[in-house]
């Protein structure tokens, strides 16, 4: 059966020979499920840390083949939903400490790609949060005083021309600018990772699924043999409903993409004058950007969740025609563009719409919940997962969201019911802020 497609990242970032599958009876100090950006950046802290532990990542695929590699690659601040939603759900003491992680999430992987020299695309010049409806307006405005009152520092206001001189849409009216902010290629830095987790000692295996975990004996029972380890990690984020735990405890979320071709370097010259990334002021937002080859890269929209927790729906071609139609709408020079690409996949929500990590049982660690903003926080999470693993105590283990209590999520059809029902109220309140 052929692989779906997973988008034009890795079909950018160029063919690599697939390392070998996992077989036999190992026995290591740290066996991780999952190689995407959690599951590498936790292996190279631990290598940073303890060189001589023997680390085993195992990956279903191939190295990237989830979100890590599917992503729109905006590292940012952003912890759950909004803003907003966070301070209502969680208080302000807690949205501020999130907020000072992410922020050092986004240092971190400045950092981290600095001194190991990851070629990634990286463009560090912040984002805007766009408003094109007086719904939008509105509830930027809120989230900005919010901000504001809360003492959060690196966002600037600007009003319709000035966000206009840095983007230039007939569309905005205001936006917020973000100096914490990056874009980068995600394929490429999780290939980076691999590189760096191998020249550290760390093994890979690629199309190697865990079939089942011993959470007592900390066991990976896998297709070619087991791995037993002092302490397993399952660094699976939305791909996480073969643990019945976490199954329970999160939402796999798909969000897609539509790409462009190549556009004429007027474009950029005339009309993205600074290479930021963008957002809009919605529930359901869109998120768009640059690519390092000229392209324009559009998504979000809308969340969908399939019945049962499908993770195969690698297309969806009513929202590719939706996000095509917003392109022109948001740009209307771009009228007769030609899109080229199409590919989503699923994000991990929970309940309470913010991040989860931590134990689920006696040396057996997780990470899940991004909501859609994990580029820079999976690879600051992997500090963090590294710091428990080793019995660390430092602010980051302790932060509040760390070793949480996570709702439960109850099953099928209630599952499908409580999912449908949230998108449906979210998509009514975007759709009466632009029609007011």
């Amino acid at each position: 059966m052929p692989q779906p497609y997973v988008g034009f990242w890795q079909e950018n970032a160029g063919d690599r020979p697939l390392l070998p599958a996992f077989t036999g009876q190992e026995t290591g100090d740290v066996a991780i499920c999952g190689a995407g950006f959690t599951g590498l950046a936790t292996a190279i802290q631990l290598k940073e840390k303890k060189p001589h532990l023997r680390v085993m990542v195992v990956e279903k695929e191939r190295v990237g083949w989830g979100a890590s590699g599917r992503n729109a690659g905006f590292a940012m601040r952003l912890f759950g939903l909004s803003l907003e939603t966070t301070v209502l759900l969680h208080g302000r003491e807690k949205t501020q400490e999130a907020d000072q992680y992410m922020r050092e999430a986004v240092n971190h992987v400045r950092n981290v790609i600095t001194k190991y020299d990851l070629k990634c695309d990286f463009i560090e010049r912040g984002m805007m949060t766009v408003a094109s409806t007086p719904g939008e307006l509105r509830q930027l405005e809120k989230e900005m005083e919010l901000a504001e009152k809360m003492n959060l520092p690196g966002f600037t206001w600007l009003e319709g021309e000035r966000a206009r001189d840095r983007v230039d849409s007939p569309s905005y009216r205001a936006a917020r600018f973000d100096e914490h902010a990056a874009l980068l290629h995600p394929a490429r830095l999780v290939r980076e990772l691999l590189r760096t987790a191998l020249d550290k000692g760390v093994e890979v295996y690629e199309g190697s699924p865990v079939l089942e975990v011993d959470l007592k004996r900390k066991i990976f029972h896998l297709p070619g043999g087991e791995i037993r380890a002092h302490a397993l990690l399952l660094a699976t984020n939305a791909y996480s409903g073969f643990v019945p735990y976490l199954h329970r405890r999160q939402l796999p979320i798909f969000t897609y993409i539509a790409l462009t071709e190549p556009l004429p370097p007027s474009f950029f010259e005339e009309t993205w004058k600074a290479p930021i990334g963008i957002e809009d002021a919605r529930n359901y937002l869109h998120y768009y950007r640059p690519t390092p080859d000229g392209r324009l890269l559009f998504g979000g929209g809308d969340a969908l969740y399939y019945y049962g927790g499908d993770l195969h729906r690698a297309s969806h071609p009513s929202l590719y025609a939706y996000l095509q139609e917003k392109v022109r709408r948001v740009f209307p020079q771009l009228e007769k563009v030609t899109f080229t690409h199409h590919w989503g996949g699923p994000i991990s929500a929970t309940l309470d719409l913010i991040p989860a990590l931590g134990a689920i049982a006696p040396d057996v660690y997780y990470s899940m919940g991004c909501v859609g903003h994990g580029v820079s926080l999976t690879q600051y999470n992997g500090l963090t997962l590294a710091e428990l693993i080793l019995g660390e105590d430092t602010s980051r283990t302790g932060a509040s969201f760390v070793n949480r209590k996570v709702r439960r999520i109850p099953g099928e059809p209630l599952r499908t019911l409580v999912a449908g029902g949230i998108r449906r109220f979210l998509r009514y309140q975007d759709l009466r802020g632009e029609r007011r």
